[in-house]
């Protein structure tokens, strides 16, 4: 399979990334008390929440998602194939940042461990099993 490339160059940035989850509101909450991220209150509904990153909004998706947006449904409680990675500062903050994780209702998948590629990272899953990573350089 070959890839094509555009004939003009997008201009694009990254708006939003959102997670389907099982309780929106739960979800929202846990980012939002481990990683301090404000709420976004103009985007809530009963199928949404959003918490505002310093990059793309962090958006919550119920369950209600599938057939608002006409995509096949899954089983929520499953881990999924894809995961956040919040960027800190240094490893000390790693190694903090799993502590608060856990006293939220997080399970470690892998401690706080050097990387092939020189990154000191911790790999979780949140209170409804989605990775998510913590990393510095």
């Amino acid at each position: 399979m070959t890839m094509s490339t555009p004939t003009q160059p997008l201009s694009v940035t990254v708006s939003f990334v959102s997670l389907l989850c099982r309780d929106i509101v739960a979800q929202a909450e846990f980012y939002h008390r481990l990683l301090g991220f404000g709420y976004l209150t103009e985007l809530e509904s009963e199928h949404f929440r959003a918490l505002q990153s310093d990059g793309p909004i962090l958006g919550f998706s119920g369950p209600g998602a599938f057939d608002l947006l006409n995509i096949p449904h899954r089983d929520l409680g499953m881990t999924g194939t894809t995961f956040w990675t919040f960027g800190v500062e240094d490893e000390a903050t790693v190694d903090a940042a799993v502590s608060t994780a856990e006293s939220l209702g997080a399970r470690v998948v892998k401690a706080p461990f050097r990387t092939y590629y020189g990154a000191w990272q911790a790999v979780l899953a949140d209170p409804e099993e989605n990775l998510f990573r913590f990393s510095c350089q």
